[in-house]
């Protein structure tokens, strides 16, 4: 029998965990996300959703890595990545020639310039949660539509309405 080596990735982010765990580092084998971030007991479930997908369990991983707003709080990840950097080196690995990556996360927007497989610049939003994945569910909930409906509802728009670069929760109001 083939040993394989198993290495889980874990995001945890401001509003939501994600894992996935590669076989031989080049497939992927499962995948979870958790609708809760860190400081929550998303990390812990989104870890217990993918080992159940891979019927694994935490001694067949052979390495953890751990990046996103919560990555410090992970102390079993051998790996610790800034986000940007894993961004990058993701977009890459799904598309090889991927030039720009637009991360819409919970409490910002980061765009990325990607140059040669690798980070090369970036930029985020300075405004509490103005224009994030957070202010998109939170209009979407305003207009009583589905997040899944947003962006059908942009492609029939008639007007474009300019929303200032303000905190989600003076948007609202």
């Amino acid at each position: 029998m083939t040993e394989h080596t198993f290495t889980l990735g874990i995001d945890i982010g401001s509003t939501t965990s994600k894992c996935a765990i590669l076989k031989d580092g080049r497939e992927i084998v499962a995948q979870s996300l958790i609708t809760l971030g860190t400081g929550t007991s998303g990390p812990a479930r989104s870890i217990e959703a993918v080992l159940r997908e891979a019927g694994l369990s935490k001694d067949d991983l052979t390495l953890t890595a751990a990046t996103g707003y919560g990555r410090n709080s992970m102390p079993q990840a051998e790996l610790i990545f800034s986000e940007l950097s894993c961004h990058a080196k993701g977009a890459c690995w799904l598309f090889p020639a991927v030039r720009t990556v637009i991360d819409i996360g919970g409490q910002d927007v980061k765009a990325l310039t990607v140059l040669k497989g690798r980070l090369d610049q970036f930029v985020m939003n300075d405004k509490c949660a103005a224009g994030t994945g957070r202010f998109l569910e939170v209009m979407a909930r305003i207009l009583d539509k589905d997040l899944s409906e947003m962006p059908a509802l942009d492609a029939c728009s008639q007007k474009r309405i300019d929303i200032s670069s303000t905190c989600t929760v003076f948007a609202e109001s």
